[in-house]
């Protein structure tokens, strides 16, 4: 359950904070453009923000890892410590996926209500369509033998 539909659900939040605040919330007040008045390209801008974005996820999930290894082996819970590090992973592939779009929605649209109207809400569809997903019966309860 917890790595079903709460780490990504977190995760996502995560993003669409983060990722708001990244490009289109400079872009609103105003400091993108003082920053871009700079001798600084804007390349080495997005590329900054990207890597920091890259960062974030990645001490976030490496920080999970780690502590769900030591509660593991100190709670002597007995799940293999294989599973643990690919789950860990694999959430780590779905909040870069999930920053990938956001990241995309944030530069096409330079303004945080346009970029948080895309981007956050194509992140919540996916989250609400694994949740209704996760409730499908597989199999026709009328087709079973007797």
């Amino acid at each position: 359950m917890f790595y079903g539909m709460l780490v990504p659900a977190l995760s996502a939040i995560f993003i669409i904070i983060v990722g708001n605040k990244l490009l289109a919330g400079q872009v609103d007040r105003g400091s993108m453009a003082y920053l871009l008045t700079a001798p600084v390209r804007r390349l080495t801008v997005m590329l900054t923000q990207t890597l920091y974005f890259i960062g974030a996820l990645v001490v976030t999930f490496g920080s999970m890892t780690v502590t769900s290894l030591l509660v593991n082996h100190y709670a002597e819970a007995g799940f293999a410590k294989k599973i643990l590090v690919e789950l860990n992973f694999g959430a780590l592939a779905i909040a870069f996926a999930f920053a990938g779009i956001m990241f995309l929605a944030l530069g096409v649209f330079n303004l945080s209500k346009l970029s948080l109207g895309t981007g956050g809400v194509l992140i919540l569809a996916f989250i609400l369509l694994a949740v209704i997903a996760s409730f499908v019966n597989y199999g026709v309860s009328g087709l079973d033998d007797v």
